[in-house]
């Protein structure tokens, strides 16, 4: 049912979805990456909102308008991680952070701010605005220190970027899935 929460863009339930499987189909895999993620559920969304309050905060006082939300990362997505042959360790991204401006100036403007916040980690910045994936997705991604040693991804684009990133030619959803090619002619005609 997850493939189906994905493809009616329920992620929330997908996503949950996706852990309980790990937890029956994987269950010494779900074991260990639980007693990794060493902060409860609970810390990892009460994290996630004070990140969330410090960038409005400071996004307000120096006058961008943005939508910010965020989420700790599912086990399952930590779990497909390290089927592709990451080390838990090598996980930077077990919490996220999406911001949406209104002009590419904007991205960069936050991104700056950002990086004056937090200290941004080597090596763990892309740029897909001024060099967009083959599928046409763009954004800015970079992983930054909390303050308290912890690191979390930011995702930072536009609002148009981010609707072809969810709904339009990007097929975000197909893209997750690893799917190149389609035969099915409604597919085709996206």
């Amino acid at each position: 049912y997850a493939p189906i929460a994905a493809r009616l863009g329920i992620a929330s339930i997908k996503g949950e979805l996706e852990d309980i499987a790990l937890k029956y189909l994987h269950p010494e895999d779900y074991k260990y990456i639980a007693n990794n993620v060493a902060a409860t559920s609970e810390e990892r969304v009460q994290f996630v909102n004070r990140i969330i309050a410090r960038i409005e905060a400071k996004l307000k006082e120096i006058g961008i308008k943005a939508e910010i939300n965020g989420r700790p990362k599912h086990f399952y997505s930590i779990w497909r991680k390290m089927q592709k042959g990451k080390s838990f360790e090598e996980i930077y991204d077990l919490h996220a952070i999406r911001i949406i401006v209104d002009t590419v100036k904007d991205c960069y403007e936050v991104l700056g701010t950002i990086h004056t916040m937090w200290k941004p980690l080597p090596y763990r910045f892309k740029d897909y605005i001024s060099v967009p994936k083959s599928n046409m997705y763009q954004s800015l991604h970079t992983t930054v220190l909390s303050s308290i040693g912890v690191p979390f991804e930011i995702q930072i684009r536009t609002h148009e970027m981010h609707r072809i990133a969810e709904y339009g030619i990007a097929a975000h959803w197909q893209y997750k899935q690893g799917d190149k090619f389609s035969t099915d002619s409604n597919d085709q005609k996206r």
